[in-house]
């Protein structure tokens, strides 16, 4: 297959046969199957995806045409390799909850979350189980937008703050930041997912005086939920940032989890005062220390994350959960000039990840890549769009969506020519129910929009008009709306809440 999707050799069967037989016979529980040029033309993949299935029915097999069908094929490969690695062990364990749900009774279809901000069928999370990973945090982001979609927020900086880490995401415009490059560990990869910058401060960070500098340094490492902190009395004699807020008196030790818990608040103030006789200070001047470095860091990786994008963190409001998050927003707030901040209450802050999920509409990203150079032929480009929407369509009518639940936005990945960054740029400025068909008038303002969008992140000045420009991945996101979600509403609040936590 050469970079246009022309045969250029029939594919080899004996070969394909050959390496399918050597694979099976290590006992291998799955294989990922990556072909040059792939997603130009599929033919080829397919042909082999289809030997290994029928030879070895139940062999999980990750094909990149199915993940991935983008140029690179190193972060291709990677994807579809790591698909493979968490296939048999993701995909089973969904199997078994869908038919336990069925039998107890359950008619509704399981959905997934999934990284792109929404949810998708189970069928889909089966095959493609990457599309899992960090669901989680990103269903806080899903939330957030639409806790400030309710509330006529369009820039939000969400923020989680749970026991180990502290992940942050930006809504702008009302629409969530996204990364289309991936990473575990050292291996980067192509999935396109909602921006999640996290680092190793949360309630549970461990405080020690470092050996060298014989400074006090906070996290990342974490004493987790077991031992946890040491007011959990369970062990653990290294101070925490909840043992910090504890002997500060943030957070109240008979009140602690809805009053399930009860903190020794003597073991934080000993944990606490043990790291203090180490650095020469007093017992409230080290928990002190130990919150502001934590807080501090928090302030760090906000200014990275929205300035690194050409955004401004006063221009924007900040959403606090998770279980240590709101003790600590109204610091790091104040410290970037954030315009609010708002904590989901009656207890929902801890579970707002949860909540997000909830509110998830089904979501499908499909993506082509088609490489296009100005002058840019329209006719070129509304075919790409046009097979696009017809696959998404089917996708739509397969998951059950009827056509009045269906919502497509389309955008392109552009960049100057003889570039490697991409600026992702909205074909419209909101999603449609139908396909689209850009004119000559919609072209000029999409150019445009890429000149903004590129500075905007770059810097003025830094884009040049008289360059030819490059259209390189077509993108259309396919929601589905499966469910409604409606929150009651209450009275403001006169009076400050008796309950520290």
């Amino acid at each position: 297959m050469d970079c246009m999707g022309a045969v250029v050799v029939p594919i080899n069967k004996e070969d394909v046969e050959k390496a399918i037989t050597e694979l099976l016979d290590q006992g291998v529980e799955a294989i990922a199957v990556c072909l040059l040029w792939s997603f130009k033309t599929t033919a080829h993949e397919l042909y082999v995806k289809e030997r290994i299935q029928k030879r070895a029915p139940g062999i999980f097999v990750s094909c990149s045409v199915d993940l991935a069908p983008k140029w690179g094929e190193y972060e291709r490969m990677t994807a579809t390799a790591l698909n493979a690695y968490i296939g048999p062990i993701t995909s089973d364990y969904l199997k078994k909850l869908d038919k336990r749900l069925k039998s107890a009774g359950y008619e509704k279809p399981l959905q997934i979350t999934q990284c792109g901000g929404g949810s998708i069928s189970v069928e889909r999370a089966i095959e493609a189980p990457l599309l899992t990973l960090d669901s989680g945090p990103v269903s806080g982001v899903t939330g957030s937008q639409f806790l400030g979609r309710i509330l006529s927020i369009d820039n939000v900086i969400t923020t989680d703050m749970g026991g180990t880490s502290f992940d942050v995401g930006i809504i702008h415009a009302g629409q969530p930041s996204f990364s289309f490059m991936a990473n575990v560990a050292q291996y980067e990869y192509f999935i396109p997912k909602v921006d999640i910058q996290a680092i190793g401060s949360g309630g549970g960070s461990l405080a020690v005086v470092d050996r060298l500098t014989k400074t006090l340094r906070v996290g990342p490492e974490s004493a987790g939920a077991n031992p946890g902190p040491a007011c959990y009395g369970k062990g653990n004699t290294t101070p925490t940032v909840t043992d910090a807020d504890l002997v500060l008196g943030y957070i109240d030790p008979n009140n602690f989890l809805g009053g399930k818990i009860v903190l020794d608040k003597d073991k934080s103030v000993a944990a606490v005062q043990a790291v203090a006789d180490q650095l020469g200070l007093g017992l409230y001047e080290t928990a002190a220390g130990i919150a502001k470095i934590a807080e501090f860091k928090m302030a760090d990786i906000i200014r990275k994350t929205t300035v690194e994008k050409g955004l401004d963190p006063r221009d924007f409001s900040l959403f606090a959960f998770g279980g240590a998050g709101p003790v600590h927003a109204g610091i790091f707030a104040r410290e970037l000039g954030a315009q609010k901040v708002l904590v989901p209450l009656n207890r929902v802050a801890s579970t707002w990840c949860a909540f997000g999920a909830a509110t998830a509409s089904l979501l499908h990203i499909h993506e082509r890549v088609e490489i296009i150079s100005s002058p840019f032929d329209l006719k070129v480009v509304n075919t790409v769009l046009a097979d696009l929407y017809k696959l998404a369509s089917q996708q739509m009518r397969a998951d059950g969506i009827p056509v009045s639940g269906q919502q497509f936005q389309f955008s392109v990945d552009m960049r100057h020519r003889g570039q490697i960054n991409e600026v992702e740029v909205p074909l419209s400025d909101t999603p449609s129910k139908v396909g689209m068909k850009l004119t000559d008038k919609d072209l000029e303002n999409l150019i445009e929009k890429f000149y903004k969008r590129y500075e905007a992140i770059y810097g003025k000045g830094s884009s040049y008009r008289d360059s030819r420009l490059e259209m390189v991945t077509f993108r259309l996101r396919a929601m589905g709306a499966s469910r409604t979600v409606t929150l009651p509403k209450s009275k403001r609040a006169t009076t400050a809440i008796k309950e520290a936590a």
